[in-house]
């Protein structure tokens, strides 16, 4: 038994003899604390969602799950063009390059403007900060896979090894 009698629970044989100790805990004041806190918790929770501007006819394809963005180097791949934060680097004939690769596999005019996005911020003392390997890209859901394949390639051969695709949220 936990709580034995007076004596031996509280030291000392005086006061109550030989009865047994009854000791009763109050709910109600630690039920009110955490409460409050709960309340507080979901008060301050909100939902990050970020407005990133495409390009007419592009359509993403649709997610459930979110994660807050950094800003980042954008890559927009629509059914004809690929382009780097607005700047045109690729033609696309329905989602297919048009654009002649190099031997390695990479397309020159996007492997030269991610490498001097990356030799920019080198030069600039940013190639430390996070994500500075990171970019984002926004690819139209009808785009052919050889494609994205090569856009990803190219975007590692330039020193963006991480990748993040655009997608709707629903």
């Amino acid at each position: 038994m936990i709580f034995g009698k007076s004596s031996s629970v509280f030291g000392g044989g005086g006061g109550g003899g030989g009865a047994d100790a009854s000791l009763a805990l109050n709910l109600t004041a630690l039920m009110d604390i955490l409460s409050n806190l709960l309340f507080f918790l979901l008060a301050s929770y909100t939902a990050q969602s970020v407005e990133v501007e495409g390009q007419a006819g592009l359509k993403l394809p649709s997610s459930s799950s979110q994660l807050a963005l950094t800003p980042q180097i954008t890559i927009t791949v629509t059914t004809s063009a690929i382009d780097v934060s607005g700047v045109p680097v690729g033609k696309l004939s329905n989602g297919a390059l048009v654009s002649d690769l190099d031997a390695s596999g990479t397309l020159p005019p996007l492997y030269d403007r991610l490498r001097t996005v990356k030799v920019s911020r080198e030069s600039a003392g940013r190639a430390d900060m996070a994500d500075s390997d990171l970019v984002l890209l926004l690819a139209d859901k009808g785009t052919d896979s050889k494609t994205i394949s090569t856009v990803l390639r190219t975007a590692g051969h330039a020193g963006f090894v991480n990748v993040r695709f655009g997608v709707i949220a629903r």
